[in-house]
């Protein structure tokens, strides 16, 4: 038969309230036996099946998913695919604060170095991040020539991040620096121009074959985010003007 356990000790193994416990019942999300006298009853596969929802709670999971695609039973490798974009979803929203904290050093740096704050370009720059949907890069369709070389260029999927961050607070410096007319031979422009040799010579190596196929992505936005294609329009300028001033400069 195997070990029953009453609302409360399933409570008291699981930390979950028995109030929730009761709610979960009522929703068909963790549904009870009932004992001779009519009490709600579990045995060790809800106790299991509980600890699977505290888990997708944990990670952000709605109710109503947890119903429809995450309870015991699910095919293993539909499971894998849930998380998979439940692992983009939670990546946007540390790209989505992320964004928020380079936008507040960009501020911070400009009024360090006695420049007025393009308050209002930051403001909808940061609201146009936030949309930011980065589960949608995992259906960018490149060529199989592309797709084999930035395989190689990043090995993992942080490595991606890590070039999304920088290509992103570069384009927001530059962004902020143009509306602000901050002049193409100050310190800050230098060290943009810099920032910007450092992150191609890191990503592609001197690689022209790599060097194309970022280009190649460049030339195709209308498969990127919304909000990446306004932050790169208005940079764009800015930061080309300013490569080329330095690209013969370490």
């Amino acid at each position: 038969m195997g070990k029953k356990y009453s609302v409360k000790e399933i409570s008291q193994l699981s930390g979950i309230t028995p109030r929730t416990i009761q709610y979960y019942d009522n929703e068909g999300i963790l549904k009870a036996e009932r004992d001779a006298l009519g009490h709600r009853v579990y045995d060790d596969k809800q106790l299991y099946v509980l600890e699977q929802i505290m888990f997708y709670r944990s990670i952000g999971f709605s109710l109503k998913k947890i119903k429809e695609q995450l309870i015991v039973g699910t095919e293993e490798q539909d499971i894998e695919n849930i998380l998979d974009y439940q692992a983009s979803v939670l990546y946007s929203q540390k790209e989505s604060i992320q964004a928020k904290l380079d936008g507040l050093h960009v501020a911070k740096e400009m009024m360090k170095e006695g420049y007025n704050v393009p308050w209002e370009l930051l403001a909808h720059l940061m609201r146009s991040l936030n949309e930011v949907d980065m589960s949608a890069w995992k259906e960018y369709e490149f060529s199989e020539e592309d797709a084999r070389l930035f395989q190689k260029v990043f090995d993992s999927e942080q490595a991606v991040l890590d070039f999304y961050n920088t290509f992103r607070k570069i384009s927001l410096q530059a962004a902020a620096y143009k509306a602000s007319n901050v002049p193409i031979k100050s310190r800050l422009a230098r060290a943009l121009a810099q920032g910007w040799q450092q992150m191609v010579q890191r990503v592609t190596h001197g690689d022209e074959r790599i060097h194309a196929a970022f280009l190649a992505v460049d030339n195709n936005r209308d498969q990127w985010n919304n909000g990446e294609r306004q932050l790169v329009m208005e940079a764009e300028q800015y930061l080309q003007d300013v490569i080329e001033r330095y690209a013969d400069r370490k």
